[in-house]
């Protein structure tokens, strides 16, 4: 299983997991007596607005009830409450078989695991990437596909196609049929005849759904190029910027996104620090990583200064859930702990042994700044049925 990201979600259930209730089912809203009203008589404005109100267990269910309401609910302008925090999802690759993959969602506001259907993609990539309820194809050829919708969008090519890139979902405020959504895609890895491109440009390119357009933008800035992909680099999209960390280096620069500049390349590294990652929480900047202290171990959140790009440390991991993530024997037992967060949740797991230990969050409260951190449940056993 590969961990990923994609906040906030538009997702359906898997039937078997959650039945759709009789009187939801296809043929009751069929068999309707035609003198009494029926839902499928309301507008589409008014059908939207109806379902934006359901709680996340009946928004799930009526997902599987129609093609209007899947379309509705898996559409990158749907809204609602319940869709208010960002859902944090596995994707498991299987080993021999593209059609027994698996997807899990887990949903902070009920804190459970949810099993997704099926993403049957034809273009036997491996490389897949999440980001905010789309799933998506790098290479051979870029794809696309809203979660709930497991329809793949074939684009036209890239400039320079790459395994593991950083990539972002925007709104530009345009109109149109998607409605003003774009991709970037910042650097990754590169091959020529089967080998690393060693002079590839980290290139930048942004892509337009409504015109399905790529726009060659600035490369990434060479300080970046020694370790240019999504395994040693975290991003983030915060207030019309692009920013671009390196895990391990401290390195970080912006993209200004109306601009289409790079901002000087800076170094954050508070002292001790092994690796850490950039993301956005509660409208700010934060960096969160591994720490080597005189009092031993711990994972800690700062707070960034975007105007001067200082650090200041906010919140600290309790010692029992860092511990929780990890095997004490092993000697680098912390080097495969990852972290993802947007809202105002911070998820901290471990990359390679996510089905043995449990991930834990971080939930910042946007009245009073204060911090909760708790366990999130262990996977559901379906899991281990599959590599």
């Amino acid at each position: 299983m590969y961990p990923a990201q994609f906040p906030p979600a538009f997702l359906s259930l898997n039937q078997s997991i959650l039945p759709v209730p009789s009187r939801f089912s296809r043929a009751s809203m069929s068999d309707h007596n035609p003198k009494e009203p029926n839902i499928n008589t309301l507008s589409i404005d008014l059908t939207e607005l109806i379902l934006s109100s359901l709680p996340i267990p009946s928004l799930l269910r009526a997902s599987s009830v129609c093609n209007l309401w899947r379309s509705l609910i898996s559409s990158p302008s749907f809204t609602s409450p319940s869709l208010s925090s960002p859902w944090f999802f596995l994707f498991g690759l299987h080993n021999t078989s593209s059609r027994n993959n698996q997807s899990f969602a887990f949903d902070p506001l009920s804190n459970s695991w949810f099993l997704l259907p099926s993403l049957h993609d034809d273009s036997s990539s491996s490389s897949f990437l999440g980001s905010s309820g789309f799933l998506f194809t790098t290479t051979p050829k870029f794809s696309y596909t809203p979660l709930l919708k497991s329809s793949w969008r074939l684009t036209s090519s890239l400039k320079y196609s790459r395994v593991n890139p950083l990539l972002g979902v925007f709104h530009d405020g345009s109109s149109g049929v998607h409605r003003g959504f774009k991709f970037i895609v910042v650097g990754g890895v590169r091959f020529i005849g089967g080998l690393v491109d060693i002079e590839d440009r980290l290139a930048v390119e942004i892509y337009d759904p409504n015109h399905d357009s790529w726009e060659l933008c600035p490369a990434l800035p060479a300080d970046f190029r020694s370790r240019n992909s999504s395994q040693s680099l975290s991003s983030d999209l915060l207030k019309g910027k692009f920013y671009v960390f390196g895990i391990y280096s401290g390195f970080v620069s912006s993209f200004d996104m109306r601009n289409h500049v790079w901002s000087e390349v800076q170094s954050l590294r508070p002292p001790g620090i092994i690796f850490s990652f950039m993301i956005s929480c509660n409208d700010m900047l934060v960096l969160a990583g591994m720490c080597n202290a005189p009092r031993g171990p711990s994972f800690n959140i700062w707070r960034i200064d975007e105007r001067t790009m200082e650090l200041s440390e906010i919140y600290l991991m309790p010692q029992s859930l860092l511990y929780s993530l990890v095997d004490d024997e092993e000697d680098d037992k912390f080097a495969s702990l990852k972290c993802v967060g947007m809202s105002n949740l911070i998820y901290v797991f471990n990359e390679e042994y996510h089905q043995k230990y449990h991930a834990c969050l971080c939930e910042i409260s946007a009245d009073n700044g204060k911090c909760s951190w708790r366990r999130v449940p262990q996977l559901p056993l379906a899991v281990n049925k599959f590599s």
